[in-house]
């Protein structure tokens, strides 16, 4: 699955998932990242709630740069 889910991050994707509290919580910056969030819930990488997954978690460090 972690393959699959690679071929369909986009960095703006991973820019999302990286702004969290140190709770887990994804937060958007504005509106126009509802549809990415969207996205990152229908992927796995986000819960309903707006809390990081295991596989979000893991995504971040694969493949996000600090």
């Amino acid at each position: 699955m972690q393959e699959e889910l690679s071929e369909q991050v986009d960095p703006a994707l991973l820019q999302l998932l990286a702004h969290r509290y140190g709770d887990g919580l994804v937060y958007l910056r504005d509106d126009g990242e509802r549809r990415l969030f969207e996205r990152a819930v229908n992927l796995g990488l986000v819960d309903r709630e707006g809390y990081l997954t295991p596989a979000g978690r893991s995504l971040i460090a694969r493949f996000h740069d600090d």
